[in-house]
């Protein structure tokens, strides 16, 4: 009886995995094809955008929308990283919190005294209610922020509190939009150790679903769901929808309020896409097998949302359950079967999970009964489970759909994270399929416990976890990489002055003028740009002598920064190294009150702050320069030549100003004679 019924079940899970398989098997090779189509044919049509134009595109007014519930531990974190690692100056921050959890409030009040672009929204009811609740209160909030500000707010931007964001990410957002009504990232799950297959299964199933599935089906449904991070939406459209909506723009009766707000795209005849956007990456690999020796190589990074996600099998079952129970029964119930064949087919395939999770773990039970079989009758002896031929047909045919399945997998996370994550994720679909199982069964139970009762899901959020300081770097765009897009230094020129910074233990940028291979004025522009301050050359006349009185000349010399005015309260300071950890607050505390921070090269502020020092101790008509102006031998624009000259090369400002011919030999004794007498008189 037993026997009959695994033949029985065989059959039923052969014909399953054939169904299955040709569905997916359909999605590849539409996404080959196309690919294929594209290069072939379209390869010189097709060119990329370049960083450049992302960057000249005036910017549109940002808001970032981040949930947080029990999120103390990591949302000053991303809020900091975020802000120090955007190339973008008009965002702001809203963080929708809950009046029950002081912890998370207290976490973002901190964040927003340091950055003022923080806003803190605190939801009407206590928590935990649901994302959805959560963001339509950041909606709100967001309106009376823009009253307040008298501005508008043309791209939301949805993000979570353990995301780390792509420094151009808003760049490539204020492109598409409003081309493109919503903009969605792809969200790639960061790399873990080999030990972490649970960590593991989300880098498999994200590198085919994020960087193929969602480009097959904004072709074929001109529509994708949202991630709920990475996610840029038209403002145009927000206020259409919170029209229809009587101002909820998110259902509160799903768990998955991203999933639907992207499906209701279709019924707007709004248009969403997949954005791809690739940048350099400078890449530091080792290479040999018995002498290991560092090589760098150059690599396309992605424009992409990346973050840790469960490592353990029950914290994945408890987010992969709200998936399931949000997409695939919440979905259905909420959403039904809308018209249009191809919309229709990608809502199934959402849904196929409710059966495929359960065929799959029924393929094991069968796999291991016919093991037992083997291991008590030996093999090819003992009762069989295929007695039809054509069971052994579909049978012959789920084999080569699971190959290709498999090296379908292997190349997806090839192309994102390498050779050793693709062979990995070949043992760890199994892995993944266990986990995808009892989810199921949890979702499906949760579902039918709600229909009874009538009451809401629990939101049931998952544990967050952001990078240490060592990991971010390794996400951070480095000086380098800046260089080679801008077409600054090329690659050998980078090689070169990598091996020279190893052997003299100087910063990068030192070495690539002191090769000669970029200009300090370059060098200041992408450091600028980079560190997201303002940057460029200080003069010494325009120091607001009152605060060098509260800054000792040592301490300037020391810090290598120099006070310059205040405004609003703030007082800006030029800085030769903005990125120091701990120097903005270290400033303040000397100063006395709130600083901004403005790049300037060493060698100028070396020069301005000998020359502010000297005006302040009442020597400005002593200094040769001033001298020379206020006798009408040289003008303002000769000066201003003559110290640029100084300080580049560092010589005394007589030798610069006879080599130039500006002066003769005689002028400039007589000047220095003038010089001398003005000091004396000075000290007297």
């Amino acid at each position: 009886m037993v026997h009959e019924l695994f033949i029985v079940l065989m059959a039923i899970v052969a014909v399953s995995f054939l169904l299955s398989g040709i569905d997916d098997f359909f999605i590849d090779a539409f996404y080959w094809t196309r690919l294929l189509y594209r290069k072939v044919f379209l390869g010189r049509a097709i060119r990329p955008v370049r960083q450049q134009v992302l960057c000249s595109i005036p910017e549109k007014w940002t808001a970032i929308w981040i949930p947080a519930w029990h999120e103390n531990e990591v949302i000053d974190k991303m809020v900091a990283h975020t802000i120090e690692c955007l190339n973008y100056q008009n965002f702001d921050i809203f963080v929708g919190t809950y009046p029950n959890d002081p912890l998370t409030q207290g976490a973002v009040d901190s964040v927003s005294l340091r950055f003022p672009r923080v806003e803190k929204i605190i939801c009407a009811n206590p928590g935990p209610t649901n994302k959805a609740d959560c963001l339509n209160w950041i909606f709100q909030g967001m309106l009376l922020a823009e009253k307040r500000k008298g501005i508008r707010y043309e791209i939301v931007v949805l993000h979570d509190s353990e995301d780390i964001v792509h420094p151009l990410e808003l760049k490539l957002f204020n492109w598409l939009i409003p081309r493109k009504d919503m903009v969605q990232l792809p969200v790639i799950p960061l790399e873990r150790p080999a030990k972490f297959w649970t960590a593991g299964t989300y880098l498999d199933e994200f590198a085919e679903n994020h960087l193929k599935d969602l480009l097959v089906r904004e072709r074929l449904a001109k529509v994708i769901p949202s991630a709920g991070v990475g996610t840029a939406i038209n403002r145009v459209v927000l206020d259409e929808m919170a029209a229809q909506r009587n101002n909820q723009l998110f259902n509160l009766n799903t768990l998955t309020e991203d999933y639907e707000f992207g499906a209701a795209f279709s019924r707007l005849k709004r248009t969403g896409i997949l954005a791809q956007f690739t940048v350099a990456r400078t890449q530091t690999v080792v290479r040999g097998w018995w002498r290991k020796r560092k090589e760098i190589r150059v690599v396309r990074e992605r424009v992409a949302v990346r973050e840790f996600f469960p490592d353990t099998f029950r914290l994945a079952v408890r987010q992969k359950s709200r998936w399931v129970l949000g997409i695939s029964l919440q979905g259905w119930k909420n959403l039904g079967w809308p018209p249009g064949f191809w919309i229709k087919y990608m809502l199934y395939r959402d849904r196929k999970a409710l059966y495929a999770n359960v065929v799959n773990a029924l393929g094991y039970i069968v796999i291991l009964y016919w093991l037992v079989n083997v291991a008590m009758y030996g093999w090819g002896r003992g009762p069989t489970l295929v007695e039809s031929r054509w069971v052994g047909d579909v049978i012959l045919a789920d084999t080569f759909l699971m190959v290709h399945r498999l090296v379908q997998r292997f190349v997806s996370v090839a192309r994102i994270s390498g050779w050793g994550q693709a062979f990995l994720s070949i043992p760890r679909s199994v892995v993944g399929n266990a986990i995808n199982f009892v989810a199921t069964a949890v979702a499906v139970k949760q579902f039918f416990i709600a229909e009874r009762s009538g009451k809401q899901v629990e939101w049931k959020k998952t544990a967050h976890v952001f990078p240490s300081a060592a990991q971010l770097m390794e996400h951070r765009r480095r000086l380098g990489d800046l260089l080679l897009e801008n077409r600054l230094i090329n690659l050998v020129q980078l090689r070169t002055a990598l091996l020279a910074q190893q052997r003299e233990g100087i910063k990068l940028g030192e070495v690539l003028t002191q090769l000669g291979y970029i200009s300090e004025e370059d060098l200041l522009a992408v450091l600028g740009r980079q560190m997201a301050v303002p940057f460029g050359s200080i003069d010494y006349r325009s120091v607001d002598q009152i605060w060098l009185q509260k800054f000792p000349r040592e301490t300037a010399e020391t810090l290598l920064a120099l006070p310059l005015h205040a405004s609003t309260g703030v007082l800006e300071v030029a800085c030769a190294d903005t990125a120091v950890p701990g120097i903005k607050n270290q400033l303040e505390q000397l100063l006395g009150c709130p600083v901004s921070l403005r790049l300037a090269s060493p060698s100028d502020l070396r020069v301005a702050i000998s020359n502010a020092y000297l005006s302040r101790d009442g020597q400005a008509s002593s200094l040769l320069g001033e001298l020379l102006l206020e006798t009408q031998v040289i003008t303002k624009l000769e000066l201003d030549r003559v110290l640029e000259v100084q300080k580049i090369s560092g010589r005394r400002l007589g030798e610069i100003l006879q080599d130039l011919g500006l002066i003769s030999p005689e002028m400039l004794a007589e000047a220095l004679q003038k010089q001398q007498l003005s000091q004396s008189m000075s000290r007297a």
